[in-house]
């Protein structure tokens, strides 16, 4: 199948699906993603504030300040995903580009820094290899290609950070449709399963 097909597909099939699944799926994503090596080893937590047809990141978040850890959270400056540091769950946040929440308020200080870090990445459709289908805007991949590190002596990109695929059950299809740009994800979470790719 081509992406738009896959696209509209999962699109249709989220729409049948009534707001407390997606509030179900994150409440038992929680301890499946609190309890693996990515959250432990990492201090800092890239997430996505979760829209209607996406599974509830706010109990995970809320488990991220819970552990101390530093938070993180998008907002859309053109054609480019930028993460900025938050401070509370709360907000204040705006209705930002698609109509996604955003932090209302960001300081330069408060832009996330080159280190390691886990990301929590939205899409709407995901494999068991990894592969990840999103909206089809591009942000994320130019996100991950932006942060990737060229090797000091191959000069092939390597990276430092973990990305966790994060869907409902019925999200993953077994091939998504891949480009050479399109980034692979390290690790799949739904509300009922846990896979490594």
């Amino acid at each position: 199948m081509s992406k738009q097909a896959v696209r509209r597909e999962i699109t249709k099939l989220l729409r049948t699906l009534p707001p407390r699944v997606f509030r179900e799926a994150g409440v038992q994503a929680l301890p499946r993603i609190r309890g693996c090596p990515f959250w432990r080893d990492h201090q800092r937590i890239l997430f996505f504030l979760s829209t209607g047809m996406e599974i509830d990141t706010a109990p995970l978040m809320e488990a991220a300040f819970s552990d101390k850890k530093e938070v993180y959270v998008p907002k859309v400056m053109g054609e480019t995903l930028l993460f900025y540091r938050i401070y509370s769950p709360a907000g204040p946040w705006y209705m930002g580009a698609f109509n996604i929440r955003e932090p209302a308020a960001v300081k330069e200080e408060d832009a996330l820094k080159p280190g390691e870090f886990l990301v929590l990445v939205p899409g709407l459709a995901f494999d068991p290899q990894g592969g990840r289908l999103g909206h089809g805007k591009g942000y994320y991949d130019r996100f991950f290609t932006g942060i990737d590190v060229p090797g000091v002596k191959t000069g092939v990109a390597k990276k430092n950070y973990t990305a966790l695929g994060l869907c409902l059950e019925v999200q993953i299809v077994p091939q998504v449709p891949r480009e050479p740009w399109d980034k692979p994800m390290d690790a799949l979470c739904t509300g009922s399963s846990f896979l490594n790719c």
